[in-house]
């Protein structure tokens, strides 16, 4: 997308909720009487629109393991979620896989085009489309000064170019700097909404992740030293 526009309007504030949990009985109002406006601005920047196949990720996401591990991210999730809600019975239920239990390829690929595109992680931003049966994602600048203008995103989203990104990105996640430590996590971010993930490797900037640096587990997409095999990149390192 070589044009794109977001406006982002501030309603309230909260510093105990996440966006999804549709708790608004925690949130301070920006006055104390009843507006009929709120603040926004206006963002123009270009994109890149990614699609997963449904076909390999629903066979991926169907193995024993891989579901495993998705169904403890999905409970710590839904733990926390209900924790924070003034009304737990409100609290929407957690996406199953094969929808965001790939959301860690994203990361990864934008940390990869941080390096090679110039642009800094902070200024890319990612809204995933995830649920039941789809997984996309578009990654777009996320800032309006010049480096919103630079015009290189587009051109990392071409076909070979691409290609190379992906493998690159890939094989840079297999190993983190605090390994075994973070392969090797039962549990880690908050409420341990994490498995194998930390800031030497997968995790963004505040600004650059839609859901504040949860749902991430670097073995759904490189494996584990025990199975290998286990990540939806698996065929990529064996390249």
């Amino acid at each position: 997308m070589k044009k794109l526009r977001e406006v982002r309007a501030l309603k309230a504030f909260t510093r105990l909720a996440d966006p999804n949990s549709t708790n608004e009985g925690n949130e301070a109002a920006l006055s104390a009487s009843e507006l009929t406006w709120l603040p926004a601005m206006e963002v123009r920047s270009e994109g890149v629109f990614l699609r997963l196949v449904d076909e390999r990720l629903d066979a991926w996401s169907r193995a024993t393991a891989v579901a495993a591990r998705a169904e403890r991210i999905r409970t710590a999730r839904r733990r926390v979620m209900e924790q924070r809600a003034a009304d737990p019975t409100r609290v929407p239920p957690s996406p199953a896989p094969p929808g965001w239990c790939c959301s860690t390829p994203w990361p990864v690929l934008i940390n990869e085009w941080s390096l090679d595109a110039g642009y800094p992680a902070a200024a890319l931003r990612e809204r995933l489309y995830a649920d039941d049966d789809m997984a996309g994602i578009l990654v777009y600048t996320a800032t309006s000064d010049s480096v919103g203008s630079l015009g290189g995103l587009v051109a990392q989203g071409e076909p070979d170019r691409l290609a190379r990104t992906i493998r690159s990105a890939v094989r840079r996640a297999e190993w983190c700097s605090s390994d075994p430590l973070c392969v090797e996590s039962e549990a880690s971010g908050t409420g341990g909404t994490n498995l194998a993930a930390c800031h030497a490797c997968v995790m963004l900037p505040e600004t650059s992740c839609e859901h504040n640096n949860i749902l991430l587990d670097r073995a759904l997409l490189v494996g584990t030293p025990d199975d290998p095999h286990l990540g939806f990149f698996a065929n990529v390192l064996e390249q």
